[in-house]
């Protein structure tokens, strides 16, 4: 009877062990693997996201930035991967500003509300396609570990472009918001003088972990290591590979940072952890009520007069060092 036991457990061990892998294969295919939408079905996901009350007027500010005489722009990243932006020149410009778009998005959809706002205040705009997203290469989403570095590069392409002669603004949206954070502590160009993040997590690791928990009703444990091992060795990064807060701690860089109340994809305490542990100057705002991306919907005159107070602040600082 012993031996009956200790062999069924083995077995229940070893179904359980693979259930869990499957598991994990599936989330890594949903999670990390690129996946382009045709227009019909990103259209479709747009009237069913949380953003369909708001379509008329995100809609209108992608019909704008659409519209202008737009330039397209490539590098190439660390590891060898043709990354393409869209850059869009203000006249008589005072500043430039860098927009790294959230998972599975793209920056005209995510800024909006934002793109001609900051043009008309004299901000010129580099809109980029993340990796694994839009016209740039890539199989992998990594969730800022390697995009970090992305735009890094699209920062000291934009310096060497425009000279030193007007100062960088990093901002970004979910994942971009993350990227932007984790990029605050390399080797960035001196025309870099702020970061903008709306609804940014901490780490991957602890974004996956909420999802799978939150909104899969599983445990992270097996699963979340797992799907890390598949990371290392499928996708060469590590869900642990960067953090915000981390990076935020060993930057100067003055940080405007934004999360909805409301948001139950990325949690406003990861924005608290990011907050407290950055060493620049900092300036945090909550927005009641709003869901994931959502905030200049819910609130946009205080934050468009958050947005540009801060880059104005900023703009003087630059020219006046």
């Amino acid at each position: 009877m012993k031996n009956k036991g200790i062999k069924a457990a083995l077995v229940g061990a070893g179904v359980l062990a693979a259930g869990a892998g499957a598991v994990a294969m599936a989330g890594f295919r949903t999670a990390v693997v690129r996946r382009d939408l045709t227009p019909e079905q990103e259209e479709e996901r747009l009237e069913k996201s949380s953003w369909r009350d708001h379509l008329p007027e995100i809609r209108a500010g992608m019909d704008w930035f659409e519209k202008q005489a737009l330039e397209p722009v490539t590098i190439r990243s660390r590891d060898g991967l043709k990354l393409f932006g869209s850059y869009l020149e203000a006249p008589e410009a005072r500043a430039c500003v860098l927009l790294c778009h959230g998972y599975r998005s793209r920056g005209e959809l995510d800024f909006a509300l934002v793109l001609r706002l900051l043009y008309e205040h004299g901000c010129s705009l580099l809109v980029i396609d993340q990796r694994a997203h839009g016209r740039s290469g890539g199989k992998y989403i990594t969730y800022g570990v390697l995009e970090r570095y992305d735009c890094q590069q699209w920062a000291w392409f934009l310096h060497t472009k425009l000279g030193g002669r007007v100062p960088i603004f990093l901002e970004g949206m979910s994942m971009g918001a993350s990227t932007v954070m984790m990029a605050a502590d390399l080797a960035l160009p001196p025309s870099v003088v702020g970061i903008i993040a709306d609804c940014g997590y901490n780490s991957p690791w602890e974004e996956l972990r909420h999802c799978i928990r939150s909104r899969y009703r599983l445990p992270a444990f097996p699963v979340l290591p797992l799907t890390e091992l598949m990371c290392r060795l499928a996708a060469g990064f590590s869900l642990k590979g960067a953090a915000a807060a981390q990076a935020l701690a060993n930057s100067p860089l003055p940080l405007l940072i934004i999360h909805g109340t409301d948001d139950d994809f990325v949690p406003p305490t990861m924005t608290a952890e990011n907050y407290a542990a950055a060493a620049g100057e900092k300036r945090q705002i909550l927005v009641p009520g709003a869901r994931h991306g959502l905030s200049y919907l819910v609130d946009q005159p205080r934050l468009e007069k958050e947005l540009l107070d801060f880059i104005d602040r900023h703009i003087e600082q630059y020219h006046g060092a």
